[in-house]
């Protein structure tokens, strides 16, 4: 049994209207090279719990990559039309959508963010703020723009 834990947070666009194949080799190269460095380590893949946009895209890489999956979403998340994705772990925090990402960015050690709304950028921001002592935060951030094609 592996003993480290690296918990990997993606965040990105929730909705659809978005270059989807641009995302998915984003995360896939992301993965990719995740599996290299730290193919010792467990490897939990952290993002909304809901099955649509880029959280979809990240939970199913992470299960062709054999990673582990976590939903960390507010509860709103259970009301969502799109459906939950079959994650292996799931963490609740608050009522709205929002409440949660104080303790998301807590959770994770590492984000990678792949477009995204309002959300996506405010919790990109708490991790900068929250890592900004360390050396390295290029290490621990990756940040993707891909095309938006909604209003």
């Amino acid at each position: 049994m592996k003993s480290v834990t690296i918990t990997i947070g993606v965040v990105g666009f929730s909705q659809n209207q978005f270059d989807k194949n641009a995302a998915r080799e984003i995360i896939r190269a992301y993965y990719e090279k995740l599996a290299e460095e730290h193919g010792d380590k467990n490897i939990e893949i952290v993002s909304g719990y809901t099955n649509t946009g880029v959280p979809q895209i990240a939970y199913e890489l992470a299960d062709e990559f054999g990673f582990i999956t976590v939903g960390f979403s507010a509860k709103q998340a259970l009301r969502v039309r799109s459906g939950l994705y079959p994650v292996q772990k799931k963490i609740l925090k608050g009522e709205r959508f929002g409440d949660e990402s104080q303790d998301f960015v807590r959770y994770i050690n590492r984000l990678l963010r792949v477009g995204g709304g309002k959300q996506s950028r405010h919790e990109t921001q708490l991790f900068k703020e929250l890592h900004c002592n360390h050396q390295n935060l290029t290490k621990l951030l990756e940040e993707h723009e891909v095309d938006w094609y909604g209003r």
